[in-house]
């Protein structure tokens, strides 16, 4: 039999087993002689660059080589077997392969005979449903005066000054107070310090009344009606799952002490107002508050043909999914959602506590997006949608922009990391593609309902 180097295949026997109905194991059967000859062509290559003493490189015997570099001339001989093995196995499979999830060689040693298998995942086999003219619902964009009044309100209220006011807190008002909370006469501060909120505090401030407001709701509905220097006493029922442990389904006791009690008064709608925010006149400023609500009403309808495409497509078909894809993606939600949470002070502990409930969600979302992806790379394949120079020229510059930093920056980690070049275009090409499916949506401006697609 020849010598066979990196480049040819290896004349195997290979078997595929099933696993899943998208997951198969690739048996490959390598002979002892083409495993010899692998391990001949791995000791010359690292002969040629071996630096043996008394040797020129490329002259040390090969049995010193073998002895000298041995570790060595075993990983790069396990590597290009199972190498070797992964491309002949797929070359002769002739299986639609969408992912490798293993390769397991086991132990390959020169002259001996190997068996390398290779779970891989297959790409879905599926019929596209039919994907234009889906049946969308989309209000026309307009803008009412009500909503621009409103909008200057807003305006105003952020700049509202707090007036001191002698009488008693009305709703809305802002109140500056001392509260100590006990628990069956303990102070909460001590059983809770990590909250002090539904603890002690002094000179903090209140809306009176607010039915949205973070703390002790009721402080915040009792000190309507007080006046500064008024004391007063509340109690408290936490509710059974409340997210202090301590508190939960307990009746706790507050004192409370006002000590100041602020108006918000929103600024005048005058000259001064008008001109901190560039504009000359009112009317100015409600041309430019309509254009962005518009604008923003846009953006608000655009997202919403996407979901509902996205969710007719999902509803259309139905097929079974690479598992390794699944998997990896729901990972990359859960990171994502722990990390935000984790910004915003969830523990650990509190992620352990929900773990099957939150892979669950996750693997739910990651379902789903896979889904989509495997319908939109199909009719992208059927509708010859490309990702373009201009496509990543347009991204990377938005990127730029959202990240404050230069194009060439991204660029260049574009160039070292090809991995992220192919995660951005397939990106864009979802993006692309899903707009596509908009574009040739049937709009009305009725709600509609979605019929099941047939094939086309």
């Amino acid at each position: 039999m020849p010598e066979r180097g990196l480049g040819n295949y290896f004349s195997v026997n290979i078997t595929v087993e099933d696993v899943s109905a998208t997951r198969k194991t690739l048996v490959v059967n390598v002979t002892a002689e083409e495993v010899g000859a692998e391990e001949k062509a791995v000791l010359g290559d690292i002969a040629q660059a071996a630096r043996l003493p008394g040797f020129r490189p490329g002259k040390a015997p090969a049995d010193l080589v073998r002895r000298r570099y041995a570790r060595e001339i075993a990983e790069e001989l396990q590597r290009k077997v199972a190498t070797k093995a992964y491309e002949e196995g797929v070359k002769e499979s002739k299986l639609n392969i969408f992912a490798a999830v293993g390769v397991d060689g086991g132990v390959i040693t020169a002259g001996q005979p190997a068996v390398v298998k290779i779970t891989v995942d297959l790409q879905p086999d599926f019929a596209l449903p039919e994907y234009k003219g889906l049946p969308i619902f989309a209000p026309a964009v307009e803008v009412a005066d009500a909503e621009v009044e409103a909008a200057i309100t807003d305006l105003r209220q952020q700049r509202a000054d707090y007036v001191v006011v002698e009488r008693a807190a009305a709703a809305g008002d802002y109140v500056r107070l001392n509260y100590t909370g006990t628990l069956n006469g303990k102070l909460i501060a001590e059983i809770a310090p990590e909250r002090p909120i539904y603890g002690t505090q002094n000179a903090t401030w209140e809306e009176a009344g607010a039915a949205q407001a973070p703390g002790v709701r009721a402080i915040i509905d009792g000190i309507v009606g007080l006046k500064a220097g008024d004391k007063k006493e509340v109690t408290q029922t936490f509710p059974a799952e409340f997210e202090v442990p301590a508190l939960a389904g307990q009746t706790a006791n507050y004192a409370l002490e006002v000590l100041e009690i602020r108006e918000k008064r929103p600024v005048a709608l005058d000259d001064a107002f008008l001109k901190s925010l560039q504009c000359e006149s009112v009317e100015q400023l409600q041309g430019r508050i309509r254009d962005d609500l518009k604008s923003r009403k846009e953006q608000e309808s655009h997202a919403s043909r996407r979901e509902q495409v996205v969710k007719a497509l999902n509803g259309a078909v139905e097929f079974p999914l690479p598992e390794s894809a699944v998997e990896n993606e729901t990972q990359s939600l859960l990171r994502d959602h722990i990390e935000r949470q984790m910004r915003q002070g969830v523990t650990e502990a509190d992620f352990e506590k929900h773990k099957d409930e939150l892979h669950k969600s996750a693997h739910t979302a990651a379902a789903a997006r896979v889904k989509l992806l495997m319908i939109l790379l199909k009719i992208a394949e059927k509708e010859n949608i490309k990702v373009e120079n201009d496509d990543l020229h347009q991204r990377i510059t938005q990127e730029a922009m959202m990240t404050r930093q230069r194009p060439e920056q991204i660029v260049k980690r574009l160039q070292e990391d090809r991995s992220l070049l192919a995660h951005l275009q397939r990106a864009i090409l979802h993006a692309k593609t899903l707009d596509f499916v908009v574009q040739h949506a049937n709009v009305t401006t009725a709600p509609a309902t979605t019929p099941a697609a047939p094939v086309a």
